[in-house]
């Protein structure tokens, strides 16, 4: 699983019924990440692209650098609360070494595919009275320029942006990531399933 900043799709525990469902969830907004699971005031509607941002595994590993775009919205539903949904699309390119289910070197390197995810979460903080980037529209791209799994010096933080003090919790995380013939990998809070190998 990825800090904040960074993404994932479906269920394990809940049959295919639910894998199929999360992942279209997952690739479409879907009720987990739907603007109707949070409601309030819209105050943050931003759109943002990250590149060079590294993909952990299950071993702790990078296995692929992802570039991503991604679609943040933030509504206010009390005095300092707030609830987040983000949306992700992207792709990856794989590294050479463990899979992301944890296969031991089961993973070679140039397998490209693409993300879809997103999650939603619930802040308790202040507004920003100042931010540096406008609560509306696309701010551009961020090049995290990762070094390893958990090490991204370039990385783009909304939440420090737009939140001058902060504490947050993650309602539901998933993405989806899905390549041609090397497998689908799910990485979810209700479960993971499947790989991505070869």
């Amino acid at each position: 699983m990825r800090k904040p900043h960074v993404l994932v799709s479906v269920v394990l525990g809940t049959l295919l019924v639910a894998l199929l469902g999360v992942g279209t969830a997952a690739a479409n907004g879907g009720p987990q990440t739907s603007a109707s699971a949070c409601g309030g005031k819209l105050v943050i509607n931003v759109t943002f692209k990250s590149i060079n941002n590294y993909d952990s595994g299950v071993n702790g590993n990078a296995w692929a650098n992802d570039s991503i775009g991604r679609h943040v919205q933030v509504w206010q539903t009390g005095d300092d609360t707030f609830c987040v949904v983000t949306s992700d699309q992207g792709s990856f390119v794989t590294f050479a070494g463990d899979s992301p289910n944890g296969v031991v070197d089961g993973l070679s390197a140039g397998v490209n595919g693409t993300i879809n995810g997103g999650y939603r979460g619930a802040i308790t903080g202040t507004l920003a009275s100042s931010p540096a980037y406008s609560a509306k529209g696309n701010l551009g791209t961020f090049d995290y320029a990762c070094t390893d799994a958990y090490t991204c010096p370039g990385a783009f933080s909304w939440l420090d942006t737009y939140f001058s003090s902060w504490d947050f919790s993650y309602d539901w995380w998933g993405w989806q990531y899905r390549t041609a013939k090397n497998g689908t990998w799910v990485n979810s809070s209700d479960g993971n399933s499947g790989d991505i190998a070869g």
